[in-house]
């Protein structure tokens, strides 16, 4: 539900700078946890790939620029292209800062249990958590492929065609091994009723207490509240 409202709020803002906030505080948090290094180097390799492509696309060709910085050709460095890149940088810095800080201090068993707990109909619950582990567990699959491939005396490193044939023998046991494990997952689910009209019961509830309730019911209607304001004063 956080993660939702925030998603909003952030595709609503209209400058850049509303964003630092926001983006500073997840960044501290993620810094309280135990596994920081990791955090970091998942969100900074999910958000530089985006934040170059828009600096390169909006930075230089962006329409509606006015105030020229530098031309190179076609090519129109401008201050207006670097506000909206930047702002679409920020964005989706912020939501994967976000997300990656959830997916890393998230237990998928526990986050389905809470699900279940609060309403939400199990299936959806499960499509939500196996979503969310599935980064992790690809990477860690492919952690393991490489280690097994470096035990047998394969060299990993050197120049980018190297590098790509070995991405190309890791990715086939990778996706061999996530279909063993989708069969396997599917026979278990059967084997508990996953598909049962009674609606399970849980070994260990998760707490669902009254303020979160609260939340649950304030958060989406303070996040339509503000986009609405947004909205309306910008078109004003």
């Amino acid at each position: 539900m956080a993660i939702i409202c925030l998603a909003l709020l952030v595709f609503a803002v209209p400058a850049w700078w509303w964003l630092v906030v926001p983006l500073g505080a997840l960044l501290t948090l993620s810094v309280t946890v135990h596994n920081t290094r990791q955090i970091l180097k998942w969100w900074a390799g999910l958000v530089l790939p985006f934040a170059v492509l828009s600096f390169l696309l909006q930075g230089l060709f962006f329409p509606e620029g006015e105030t020229l910085l530098a031309g190179f050709g076609p090519a129109r460095l401008t201050v207006e292209g670097l506000e909206f890149a930047a702002l679409y940088a920020l964005r989706i810095a912020t939501i994967l800062a976000a997300f990656v800080l959830f997916t890393a201090t998230t237990a998928p068993s526990r986050l389905m249990t809470s699900l279940t707990t609060a309403g939400l109909n199990p299936k959806i619950s499960y499509m939500v958590t196996s979503g969310i582990a599935l980064i992790p567990a690809l990477n860690d699959r492919a952690q393991s492929v490489l280690a097994a491939q470096r035990a047998r005396g394969l060299r990993t490193t050197g120049n980018l065609a190297h590098r790509t044939r070995v991405l190309l023998t890791v990715v086939k046991p990778v996706v061999f091994g996530v279909l063993a494990d989708l069969e396997q997952r599917a026979f278990t689910l059967e084997q508990r009723g996953f598909g049962s009209q009674v609606r399970p019961t849980a070994y260990s509830p998760a707490p669902f207490s009254n303020a979160e309730r609260a939340f649950c019911v304030l958060a989406p209607v303070v996040t339509l509240t503000f986009v609405l304001v947004v909205l309306t004063v910008g078109h004003s």
